[in-house]
């Protein structure tokens, strides 16, 4: 049997999600309404005014900005941690926060390729991108066991 790729994968899918997308401007409290809309998820893509890739902002990465401040100060301290966070939210910007060296893959690579990106990477998301940089699926771990199940070992 060949090795399936991305497109096989996406082709079998009957229905994804609406694309967890903002851009490089986006404030942070977008970036945090992106993430808990609908299934809540793990990772929110940024891209540019034209829609290409720019990285990924995780939701370690959100709690890394937003609560730290809440975890390294007292209950004394609560009017200013308040303060603070009410000016991370209106000042931040998504490209602030985001990893810009996140993995990627293209509909062209091979679920095996995937798998293997994905375990070295220590990821569970990954955002399939087009020839022009631009975010059509949002490819989990799930995507790849369903797959599994259906065309079994040799399919990667």
């Amino acid at each position: 049997m060949e090795r399936l790729t991305v497109r096989d994968l996406i082709e079998a899918v009957s229905e994804w999600e609406k694309l967890p997308i903002v851009t490089t401007e986006s404030s942070l409290q977008d970036v945090v309404r992106v993430m808990v809309k609908g299934h809540r998820r793990r990772i929110v893509y940024v891209v540019d005014d034209a829609g290409r890739y720019q990285g990924a902002i995780t939701l370690e990465d959100l709690k890394n900005v937003i609560f730290h401040f809440y975890l390294n100060s007292s209950i004394r301290d609560a009017l200013v941690v308040t303060e603070h966070i009410e000016v991370l939210f209106a000042s931040e910007k998504a490209k602030e926060i985001m990893n810009s060296d996140s993995v990627v893959c293209h509909e062209n690579d091979t679920l095996h390729e995937i798998i293997v990106r994905m375990n070295e990477w220590d990821i569970m998301d990954i955002p399939v991108l087009d020839r022009d940089d631009r975010v059509i699926a949002d490819l989990d771990f799930l995507h790849l066991l369903a797959m599994w199940l259906k065309k079994g070992i040799e399919a990667f």
